[in-house]
């Protein structure tokens, strides 16, 4: 009988993080407070100038093109280069280019095309830190309390992010825009000092041979697996090179190949229902433009409470049962939605969609932490970032024409592919599992 009950359950308790990752939190929850700014200050600055919709569309655009343009190069670049140095460097720049965008706006200069380079530029910056982050968790965090340090990591950034970072800019820009910049470049300015003055160079060296080296061995889809390892892990050719490396390892390999496919659906199924759920919430639920803003909030109460919880959870039962369990819930909360037009039925689905995304989250992102080689722990989350933010705009396109039928119907839809993760992976999400219990 297939058991997770030895997987990633280990002691979990927040003093043993050590004060490296204190650091790295504090620097990590500064950015995303300024990701929280900055994704509610391009929207409003661009319906300041423009009321065309195909225009305002196009900041989403900018904002997710350098992660589908560079992100497995920016994977190469992460595991070759300082992870530290690298947030640092991305958080100095985005200070730079808001530093420009606060002239401008002083100026009155911001057509719309300003702000789409502003996005992508900062975008940019952001896939930078974000994947150094990711590869730098599992280099200052002992394997086994990844669970806590990632539900740390998560809460916080949705505090920072969803409480604090939105409704700040929405006030700063209403007194004045350029307030609202300014604060938004100092964010990111403290989380670079943070990691600059804090922050230890990486305490452990890298590996000179994987832990893990017969990881592929055991894949008998991938009779090559030790060849595309070693090829990842020598990371002495070009960025090309490391980055189809890096991309050829994942997919080479059954547990980072299926949490790869399990991220890109998830990803496909939120964008399936962000797409319409303004459209849901104010048509069919009768809930006010107004208060639109608080009613979807009781996701990120969900999401709060979920990080809150999950590394004890995960240490109880373990990672592989919280994240079958996660994804069974998040399938029962859109069908909810879809299924029962109701406004407080789909209040409690919402918050009970939040619990389980971040569940889902912090479990799944800290088994395959536990289970990735630190040489290529770059080039293997940008690749499964690049494919989870090319599904989002995908899944909401075709969210957006499946409305069409019905508001309903992508809540459904949504909700039955997401129970068809936890069907198809099984088998790999236990072996993810004993893989990483027996990682030191």
């Amino acid at each position: 009988m297939t058991s997770f009950q030895d997987d990633t359950r280990r002691p979990a308790a927040t003093a043993r993080l050590g004060g490296a990752f204190q650091r790295f939190w504090a620097a990590h929850t500064s950015a995303n407070l300024g990701d929280g700014i900055l994704l509610t200050l391009l929207p409003l600055m661009a319906a300041a100038v423009t009321t065309d919709p195909l225009m305002v569309s196009l900041l989403t655009v900018s904002a997710y093109l350098p992660w589908v343009l560079f992100g497995l190069h920016a994977g190469a670049f992460v595991d070759r280069t300082d992870k530290r140095r690298v947030m640092v460097v991305a958080n100095v720049l985005r200070c730079v280019f808001l530093g420009l965008l606060m002239v401008l706006v002083w100026a009155g200069a911001t057509p719309i095309w300003t702000l789409c380079l502003f996005a992508f530029a900062l975008a940019l910056c952001e896939v930078l830190h974000d994947g150094s982050a990711r590869a730098l968790l599992p280099v200052l965090v002992p394997r086994p309390l990844l669970p806590s340090a990632n539900s740390r990591l998560e809460g916080a950034r949705i505090l920072a992010s969803d409480f604090v970072g939105g409704p700040v800019a929405s006030l700063l820009f209403v007194a004045a825009p350029v307030f609202a910049v300014a604060l938004n470049a100092g964010t990111y300015l403290v989380g670079g000092l943070l990691l600059l003055a804090a922050l230890p160079v990486l305490t452990r060296p890298l590996p000179s041979e994987p832990s893990d080296a017969d990881g592929e061995a055991q894949d008998g889809e991938a009779r090559d697996g030790e060849a595309q390892e070693g090829e990842a892990r020598e990371g002495r050719g070009s960025l090309t090179q490391d980055a189809v490396s890096g991309l050829r390892f994942v997919w080479g390999d059954r547990i980072q190949r299926g949490f790869t496919v399990t991220a890109a659906m998830s990803a496909f199924a939120t964008g399936l229902v962000s797409a319409i759920l303004v459209l849901y919430v104010t048509r069919t639920l009768g809930v006010s433009e107004a208060m639109f803003g608080v009613y979807t909030a009781v996701a990120a109460v969900g999401a709060v409470i979920s990080a809150l919880v999950c590394g004890p959870l995960i240490g109880r039962l373990g990672a592989g049962w919280v994240l079958v369990g996660a994804y069974v819930l998040a399938s029962v909360s859109l069908v909810a939605l879809g299924v029962f037009p109701d406004v407080y039925v789909g209040a409690a689905a919402l918050g009970l969609f939040g619990f389980s995304g971040t569940a889902i989250s912090v479990s799944a992102v800290s088994t395959i932490q536990a289970v990735t080689p630190v040489h290529v722990l770059g080039r293997a989350g940008m690749t499964r970032a690049l494919l989870t933010h090319a599904a989002v705009p995908v899944g909401a396109l075709t969210g957006g024409v499946l409305g069409w039928t019905g508001l309903q119907v992508p809540f459904v839809v949504a909700g039955l592919l997401l129970l068809m993760v936890p069907a198809l992976f099984w088998r790999v999400i236990h072996e993810a599992s004993a893989r990483a219990a027996e990682t030191p």
